[in-house]
């Protein structure tokens, strides 16, 4: 209980700091004559877990085995994904932008929707996080027990599905998360860089 109503108040309290907030990537970029190309990265992170790594045995004066305690060193993980980024010339793009510029529409409304629904599920994330956290709030000065778990456990499951579906919608604006596969990219690189050969830069095409 009084850890569900700690997670109310830390919501309310610092939600800003908390809440996975939706960014979209920075766009604007104009075709400049360079080349387009898909580039390809790897992007790494590392994660710490609690890893049990022994126990120990408590017995009382006759040997008689009283209890047993548990020992945890912390666990640090790499992680490592391929990924790959829209460049114009050295300038990454974001793919809003590079499809744009290759005149890709499909392509185009597809990384919009896909924005848009990370957009969408962050917010209903953050509502539900402020409506959970409200709720177990209120729960903790209800007298009735039955009313006060319903409200505290209740909010507490609130809190934490809506913060994944608000970091889940949060992911969707990232640079490295695109609607389309990285070959239809290069396939649009490929036919913009071959036409801007042929016909030379005029500024648009």
């Amino acid at each position: 209980m009084r850890s569900a109503l700690v997670i109310a108040f830390s919501t309310l309290m610092f939600g800003g700091c908390i809440f996975p907030d939706a960014k979209a990537p920075h766009t604007g970029a104009v075709p400049t004559g360079e080349k387009l190309a898909v580039v390809d990265d790897v992007k790494t992170w590392t994660t710490t877990s609690k890893e049990k790594v022994g126990e120990t045995e408590y017995t009382d004066a006759n040997g008689n085995k009283i209890g047993t305690g548990t020992t945890y060193a912390d666990k640090t993980t790499v992680h490592s994904m391929k990924v790959w980024y829209p460049f114009q010339g050295n300038e990454q793009l974001s793919d809003e932008d590079f499809f744009k510029i290759t005149n890709d529409q499909k392509a185009l409304d597809q990384t919009m929707a896909l924005r848009e629904t990370g957009r969408t599920w962050n917010k209903r994330g953050k509502i539900a996080m402020g409506v959970g956290a409200a709720g177990a709030v209120i729960g903790f000065f209800i007298p009735q027990p039955i009313v006060k778990s319903i409200l505290m456990i209740g909010g507490g499951l609130s809190v934490s599905g809506g913060y994944y579906a608000a970091y889940w919608g949060a992911k969707q604006m990232e640079p490295e998360v695109h609607a389309v596969e990285r070959s239809a990219a290069e396939r649009d690189a490929i036919q913009y860089n071959a036409h801007a050969a042929t016909v030379g830069y005029s500024g648009s095409f």
